[in-house]
């Protein structure tokens, strides 16, 4: 059904109550594990600050996982599950064996939805002996050797399912030596466009729509094209003519650009850091997708579920640590302002981190990918941790909507200056000779909608001013139809600052 409210976004009541959607409210969209004691079911959507509520519901996955580092921060998740159209996969296994065993070590995944998530598994022998006799013993990490769960004791089991992974061990015929280890790599299960469409109806249709939510973050790999589409599904193209914008739904998203492929020690071909970021940039170098902001670069993240009485410190995108940053701070802040400190979900080892063989991308040495319109993080002098350095919408050269937060305050007038305008439809206005609107009940519009904008935008340091215009020559006693020009002035946001400095001239004694 057409909205009696018509909103067309422009690139370049007085006791009414005004919704404002808060940014601590995320919906998380991701793959739904199934068969595995879940109880979420696909485009059911789990609202909730709870951690264990996550579990609950979703028992593992990256969406769960994603959706609890939000929470732990004191936000709040619209978590929806879609489903798995491609499963999780695993590398082959790589024994590195100086102690001579003799057993093949394998892995089974889970049939259903293979690994459930990216992890880099080593499995260690801490105590020898024979496959099927007790004695062997051995430790697990599923973050390429950061951290170790306790001795598991294989007893004369032959096979070892690591808890929430879907991951099986096998242990071949004949002996694990003290010291000895086998490694491997998985990859997460992934959705595809269609089910992520299907999850952004399911909440367009749902009561959360009413009152609407901060951001949004697609928790899966995203390409150039994946985030053309997610423009269509949210606000159409020109912006506002189709997708949740056209249903008066105003909102912008998160999604994360691929990792570089995996260290030849982790069974990957060991790409570089400059093969990733160009495949990058020539993948987004076309796209205009003005509501999404794609993330690049991946980092260590404490799980928010530990395995085996372990936190494990899994490779992790950006845009995870992004949007937990965003459901902390008001929706016109700059997520990379220094003052908020450094990223803290992610955690750097600098005596190992150089060494492990994967890429920590830094903006700040490697410059390139905030220039192709991408979010990349960087460290900075004097500071500890990482930083966002920009967080750009991929909008098109000459836009304005160049910045996550810049995006965001103009979606919020968008939901302010709609429910006032809701107000006028079926009111009678007074009209001149002419058709057009009685300049009172003109002007009496405008300052209605002024006086919400102010309240809720411009008091609040959202925006620093805003002006809005009925027209006087249209006639409504024609078209019925009453148009109105907002333009709202952003806040300015310090880039950069520049400082000169030296010695102050002597003006004492002896000069």
């Amino acid at each position: 059904m057409a909205s009696d409210v018509t909103i067309t976004i422009q690139d370049g009541g007085a006791n009414t109550a005004i919704n404002v959607p808060a940014s601590n409210i995320r919906v998380k969209i991701g793959c739904l594990l199934t068969g595995i004691g879940q109880t979420a079911v696909v485009n059911q959507i789990i609202s909730t600050r709870s951690a264990n509520t996550l579990a609950s519901a979703f028992v593992g996955g990256q969406l769960a996982e994603a959706a609890a580092l939000v929470c732990l921060a004191g936000g709040t998740v619209l978590a929806i599950g879609v489903p798995v159209v491609t499963p999780g996969t695993a590398t082959a296994v790589t024994a590195t064996v100086p102690g001579s065993s003799t057993s093949a070590v394998t892995v089974t995944l889970d049939g259903t939805n293979g690994a459930w998530d990216t992890y880099f598994v080593r499995v260690k022998a801490t105590a020898g002996g024979t496959r099927g006799t007790a004695g062997i013993k051995f430790q697990v990490s599923l973050d390429a050797g950061r951290n170790y769960a306790p001795d598991v004791n294989l007893g004369t089991a032959v096979t070892y399912t690591i808890p929430n992974t879907g991951i099986t061990i096998n242990f071949g015929a004949g002996t694990i030596v003290l010291g000895d280890y086998w490694s491997f790599s998985t990859v997460a299960p992934m959705w595809n466009a269609a089910g992520v469409q299907a999850a952004i109806t399911a909440l367009q249709n749902s009561s959360y729509a009413l009152n609407g939510w901060g951001g949004m973050h697609v928790v899966g790999v995203t390409t150039g094209s994946i985030a053309t589409l997610y423009q269509s599904y949210l606000g159409g193209s020109p912006d506002g003519t189709g997708g949740l914008a056209a249903g008066d739904i105003y909102t912008r998203l998160i999604a994360d650009a691929r990792d570089a492929l995996a260290p030849v020690a982790w069974g990957g071909s060991g790409e570089t850091e400059a093969t990733w970021m160009g495949a990058i940039q020539t993948d987004v170098s076309t796209v205009n997708a003005k509501r999404a902001c794609l993330s690049t670069g991946f980092y260590n993240m404490p799980s928010a579920f530990p395995i085996l009485g372990t936190t494990y410190f899994y490779r992790r995108p950006l845009g995870w640590a992004l949007d937990v940053r965003e459901s902390a701070i008001p929706p016109q802040r700059h997520a990379g302002r220094v003052l908020d400190g450094s990223l803290g979900n992610i955690i750097i080892n600098a005596t190992s981190d150089p060494t492990d063989g994967f890429i920590y991308h830094d903006e700040r040495i490697n410059p390139g990918l905030t220039g192709a319109r991408l979010c990349a993080a960087k460290t900075r002098i004097g500071k500890q941790g990482f930083f966002i350095d920009q967080p750009n919408l991929l909008a098109p050269t000459g836009s304005t909507f160049t910045l996550l937060p810049y995006g965001n305050v103009l979606d919020i007038a968008c939901d302010i200056a709609f429910q006032e305008a809701e107000e006028l439809i079926d009111s009678d206005l007074r009209v001149n000779p002419n058709g057009t609107l009685y300049v009172n009940d003109a002007l009496a519009i405008q300052n209605t909608i002024l006086a919400a904008l102010n309240t809720n935008m411009t008091a609040v340091g959202m925006i620093s001013g805003a002006s809005v215009i009925v027209n006087q020559t249209n006639n409504v006693l024609v078209t019925g139809n009453v148009e109105i020009t907002i333009s709202i002035l952003r806040n300015g946001y310090v880039l950069s600052v520049t400082i000169q400095i030296g010695f102050a001239s002597p003006t004492g004694p002896g000069a």
